[in-house]
């Protein structure tokens, strides 16, 4: 059971640090037809606030991977809304937290799509890791 879920853990782990990555590429890729100074300090702090969003989304969705390690637990990898919680919690309550606060920006609309895909490997690493527990649980 320890091998299933660090393997797990691994891929979200994986899943997190190449969305971080396609975040940077995105970042690096917005470029906006410079028309004076200003516009171009403008867009120079965009990047900054980008760069420290990403960082900070990283950061939480390393913290949120850890809770895969909860499935240790039997009553928790027995039941099936308290394993969803530990898969997919964390991460729904982030992609909620920015959509509803963040979201009025235009500036981060990258993170709240990056947010969104994040939430859905989650989920299908969730019925993926479900459907290997029965099938552990059948034999």
């Amino acid at each position: 059971m320890k091998k299933l879920i660090i393997k797990f853990w691994l891929t979200n782990f994986l899943i997190s640090f190449i969305l971080f990555i396609m975040y940077r590429i995105a970042i690096a890729e917005s470029n906006q037809p410079n028309v004076d100074f200003f516009e171009t300090i403008m867009q120079f702090l965009d990047i900054l606030l980008n760069l420290a969003y990403s960082f900070i989304y990283l950061i939480a969705m390393l913290i949120s991977s850890f809770a895969l390690f909860l499935n240790l637990i039997k009553k928790i990898r027995n039941n099936f809304y308290l394993s969803f919680l530990s898969f997919s919690g964390i991460p729904f309550f982030y992609a909620i937290f920015i959509v509803l606060f963040l979201s009025k920006q235009a500036l981060l609309l990258n993170l709240v799509i990056i947010s969104i895909i994040y939430l859905s490997f989650t989920i299908a690493q969730f019925f993926l890791f479900r459907m290997r527990i029965k099938k552990i649980q059948i034999k």
